[in-house]
C-alpha cells in the first residue's frame, strides 16, 4: 500500500521515494513522501501472535499531540548527518482500520471487522500491555496490535468520522463523567474549535446541559448551527480578563497553559475546572499571545482555596468511556464535523490543513486506498 511518511534528507534520496512539497510546522520544514509498504508477514499459528491482530489502516488523522511528535522527528532528521535518526518516521494516533488477520486466542474480533484504537488509561487493558495511546505511527498503514487495544465501531459510522474519533470520544466522555455535572448546572467550554472541545460540547448538549462556549475565531452560519443550542461568545486572544460572560459550575479546558487563571475566576463556589492538555508542548509552539497567559500560581491557588474549587487533570479515559461514547453515537445528531479529507498523493496538504489552517473545524482525514 502507498503510505505517507516523514523523510530523512540525509539518508533518503529524492530518487528513492515520491517526494511531496515541504510543509512548515512552527517554521520548520517538514519533508514528507509517499512510500510503498508491503503487507507484513503475520503467522496466525505462531504463539507470539496468539493475542494479536493485523490491522490495515483505512484512514487516519492527527491530534494536537502528534504536532510535537512530527516536529521533533523532523528536527532530529535535519541535524546534519545524523545516523541516529531513522530514514523514515511515521505519525498519527487516531485511525480506523480493518482486521486482516488474527491470532488463535482472538475471539472478540472477526477478520473484516472495522476497528478504532482503544486508548484506555490508566488501567492496563491486559497483563503486560501498556495503557494509553495505541500507536504514534498510524500513517504506516499496517499495524500489528494487541486485541485489547482495539474496539469495533457501529456500521453507521463512516471511515471519515471513525478516523478521528477514539481520543476525542474517550477523553470527552471521561471528562464529563468525572465532573459529575448536574442538569441544573452551567458549563463553560474553552477553545471551542478544538476537536476535543467539540466532542465535549456534543456530549454536554446531548445531556441537555446549559452550555456556553468561548472562542477566538469567527464561526460561519453553518458552523453556528452545529452548536445552536449553546451560547457562543467570542473573545480576543489578548484579553487578560473575560468580562461579562457570567459564572459557571464547570469549566472544560483542553489547554491549561492558555486559560487556567482566567478560567478559575469564572467558577462559582464549589466549581470544578477540568483539563486534558496544554498548548506549548514544544518550545517552538510559543507565540506572541503567550505573554497574556500569565497563570500566576499564587492567584490561582488563593482563588481555589477561598472558593472551594476543584482542579481536575484528565488523561484520556477508560474502556467503559469509549464504549459509552460509541453506544450513544448517532450520525443524525453528532455535531463534530470532518473538516476535509485527502488521499495520499496530497499528504502534504493534509498536514498543512491539520496544523496551519486556523479556520478548520473538525479533523482533516487522510484516506488510504483499499486494495
Amino acid at each position: 500500500m502507498e503510505a505517507l511518511t516523514l523523510v530523512n534528507p540525509n539518508l533518503v534520496s529524492d530518487d528513492d521515494v515520491e517526494m511531496l512539497p515541504d510543509v512548515k510546522i512552527s517554521g520548520t520544514p517538514i519533508k514528507c513522501a509517499i512510500i510503498e509498504i508491503d503487507k507484513p508477514t503475520f503467522n496466525s499459528q505462531k504463539k507470539e501472535n496468539d493475542n494479536f491482530v493485523l490491522v490495515r489502516v483505512d484512514a487516519f488523522s492527527c491530534n494536537y499531540r502528534d504536532k510535537a511528535i512530527i516536529l521533533k522527528a523532523a528536527l532530529k532528521m535535519q541535524e546534519g548527518l545524523n545516523f541516529q535518526a531513522p530514514p523514515f518516521a511515521f505519525f498519527g494516533s487516531d485511525f480506523v482500520g480493518t482486521i486482516m488477520d488474527k491470532g488463535e486466542l482472538v475471539t472478540n474480533f472477526d477478520i473484516g471487522d472495522r476497528v478504532i484504537p482503544n486508548c484506555a488509561f490508566p488501567e492496563q487493558p491486559f497483563p503486560g500491555v501498556a495503557p494509553g495511546v495505541v500507536t504514534n505511527e498510524a500513517s504506516k498503514g499496517w499495524l500489528r496490535l494487541h486485541k485489547s487495544k482495539l474496539i469495533t465501531i457501529p456500521n453507521l459510522m463512516s471511515d471519515e468520522i471513525a478516523a478521528g474519533y477514539s481520543i476525542g470520544g474517550q477523553t470527552s466522555t471521561s471528562m464529563v463523567r468525572r465532573v459529575n455535572i448536574k442538569s441544573s448546572e452551567r458549563a463553560l467550554v474553552l477553545s471551542a474549535r478544538s476537536n476535543t472541545s467539540m466532542f465535549i460540547i456534543n456530549n454536554l448538549l446531548a445531556k441537555g446541559i446549559d452550555t456556553t462556549i468561548l472562542t477566538t475565531s469567527e464561526w460561519d452560519k453553518e458552523e453556528k448551527n452545529l452548536i445552536s443550542s449553546a451560547k457562543l461568545i467570542k473573545v480576543d486572544k489578548d484579553d487578560q480578563n473575560w468580562k461579562n460572560i457570567g459564572k459557571f459550575d464547570v469549566v472544560f479546558d483542553p489547554f491549561f497553559d492558555l486559560h487556567l487563571e482566567k478560567a478559575i475566576k469564572q467558577l462559582n463556589t464549589g466549581g470544578r475546572y477540568i483539563t486534558c492538555g496544554y498548548k506549548n508542548q514544544h518550545p517552538n509552539f510559543q507565540d506572541k499571545y503567550d505573554k497574556y497567559n500569565v497563570n500566576n500560581l499564587h492567584e490561582i491557588m488563593l482563588k481555589v482555596m477561598i472558593n472551594n474549587i476543584s482542579i481536575i487533570g484528565n488523561c484520556i479515559g477508560t474502556w467503559e468511556d469509549l464504549e459509552s461514547s460509541l453506544d450513544t453515537f448517532n450520525p443524525d445528531n453528532f455535531i463534530v464535523p470532518t473538516d476535509s479529507k485527502y488521499f495520499v498523493e496530497d499528504g502534504n496538504k493534509f498536514i498543512d490543513k491539520t496544523y496551519n489552517k486556523h479556520g478548520r473545524l473538525g479533523k482533516s482525514v487522510l484516506i488510504y486506498k483499499k486494495y
